[in-house]
């Protein structure tokens, strides 16, 4: 038995509380009665990150929390970059109790693994995970587990490595053949598996006759419902994590997992894998196409592609047009799945043919490789339009005094790619966070501050560097024009983000 078997099968994910903002008492007051909501119909276990839902979601589960009795376990996200020793790690942790007002937890998460190179160094001395080791020998914390988002063939070698006893990683029927060896192998050596995004980040619930082959007659064409209960259905499984907005979503999901699957699960996924190997134009993930004498990963780009057969979904706060929805699907999968960024938008394909020889679904896979680098080259998502937007944007124009507002992954990025390009900077970095959890603690060895404090700071730039709510702080930012301080965005129109 692992440390979530006893879980009710769905969990509480917390990223799309209907709340906008730490003033938005409305958004607040109906998130709090959907988490009280999610905990009387059984649900016991939720995952929670600092920064989710607007920043709110650990004052609204504190809240939550207050108004109930009922066992429950959270888990604390501690994610490497952000912090990266063990007394981050403390500090960062000690921040979850604080705002939760409790005095232990469930488990300690080191969170958004994206490579092997990555758990190397959480796990190296003084690091991240040998901070939860020490929080787990003081009894703060019971469990220690990973959020996987690196390549299949690394979080085989995580899981081998026996230092996590529960992992989170994504699973649908998107990429359902190229996890099974990992679930397989997490079962094997009795790790706990939760899985997230078991709806493919909506694009199941979009597009639910393309996926009504997931449907058994017990499941009365519900594809959302086939969906969920495929997730569920792999024995390595012990939650299935659900975000939810409405009343009526997290009704639904609960009624979902209330009653015992009406299809023994082991047909159910049986059944479900077979039938992926019909679909007209999917890419099943089969790998046979692999092995190109270029070095491109050119089963990866066909599964991401997969994305090009149904309509665009609006997303990171983008409506359209189509081709960047379409690239954010795309990018977002390989950066998540594959950590794949090429150097440039020119393929490097010789077109040997030797892909599509072995494709079993006989797909166009060479003129899919040029369509995916000419959508990357102009979609800014290359280490060379990285490397120019930063030259552009910052390089030899004289500043003292630089911003990135706020600070998290993408500030750790441009300070990362500065240095490893130009050495030091000739100006000092200054970070500002608007989340005021975030004040006054260090983040990438800098202080954080409020963003009232530009004024007294004196940056001459500000750059923005988030990608889903740029547009809502430039506003918040135009008052400080009129003082000389030169206001950017780290993306321009139309590029999709340097990390999602």
């Amino acid at each position: 038995m692992g440390i979530f078997t006893n879980h009710f099968p769905l969990g509480l994910g917390t990223t799309r509380f209907p709340i906008s903002g730490r003033n938005d008492t409305e958004g607040f007051d109906r998130s709090v009665h959907l988490v009280r909501q999610a905990l009387d119909g059984g649900v016991n276990y939720i995952d929670v990150g600092y920064n989710y839902s607007a920043g709110m979601a650990l004052p609204v589960l504190r809240e939550a929390l207050r108004q109930t009795d009922r066992p429950i376990s959270i888990t604390a996200k501690v994610m490497y970059g952000q912090d990266q020793t063990a007394s981050d790690a403390r500090k960062r942790f000690d921040l979850y109790l604080r705002e939760l007002k409790l005095d232990r937890m469930f488990s300690f998460t080191c969170w958004c693994i994206w490579s092997w190179d990555d758990f190397e160094k959480i796990t190296e001395k003084g690091g991240i995970y040998e901070g939860a080791l020490r929080l787990k020998e003081e009894g703060a914390v019971d469990h220690i587990c990973g959020s996987l988002h690196c390549p299949p063939e690394d979080m085989l070698r995580i899981i081998e490595s026996g230092v996590f006893e529960g992992i989170t990683v994504s699973y649908s029927l998107l990429n359902a053949a190229r996890m099974r060896p990992v679930l397989d192998l997490a079962e094997q050596r009795g790790v706990s598996v939760a899985v997230m995004n078991p709806l493919g980040g909506g694009l199941i619930a979009q597009n639910r006759e393309y996926f009504s082959f997931a449907c058994g007659e017990a499941d009365q064409g519900n594809t959302v419902h086939a969906a969920l209960r495929f997730a569920k259905s792999h024995p390595a499984v012990d939650i299935v994590l659900g975000g939810v907005s409405c009343e009526e979503e997290l009704a639904d999901s609960v009624g979902v997992f209330s009653a015992p699957d009406p299809e023994p699960p082991a047909k159910r996924l049986n059944r479900v894998m077979g039938r992926m190997s019909e679909l007209k134009g999917f890419c099943t993930g089969c790998k046979y196409c692999e092995g190109c004498p270029q070095g491109i990963p050119t089963s990866a780009i066909m599964q991401a592609r997969n994305a090009l057969l149904f309509e665009p979904i609006a997303d990171y706060n983008r409506q359209g047009p189509p081709e960047l929805l379409y690239d954010l699907q795309i990018f977002r999968k390989l950066f998540f799945d594959h950590d794949w960024l090429p150097g440039s938008g020119e393929s490097p394909c010789i077109r040997c043919g030797r892909c599509e020889k072995s494709c079993t679904q006989k797909l166009p896979i060479m003129e899919s490789i040029l369509d995916t680098y000419r959508r990357a080259g102009l979609s800014g998502y290359t280490m060379e339009s990285h490397t120019n937007r930063l030259k552009e944007l910052l390089h030899g124009k004289g500043f003292r005094r630089v911003g990135l507002y706020p600070n998290g992954g993408f500030a750790s990025k441009i300070m990362e790619l500065y240095q490893e390009k130009w050495g030091c900077p000739e100006f000092e970095w200054v970070l500002f966070n608007s989340d005021q959890k975030m004040q006054g603690q260090t983040a990438d060895g800098l202080f954080v501050h409020g963003p009232e404090e530009i004024p007294e700071l004196r940056p001459d730039m500000v750059l923005i560097c988030t990608y889903k709510f740029d547009q809502e702080i430039e506003d918040s930012l135009e008052r400080f024009r009129k003082d000389g301080i030169v206001i950017k965005k780290l993306h321009r129109s139309g590029e999709v983000p340097w990390i999602f």
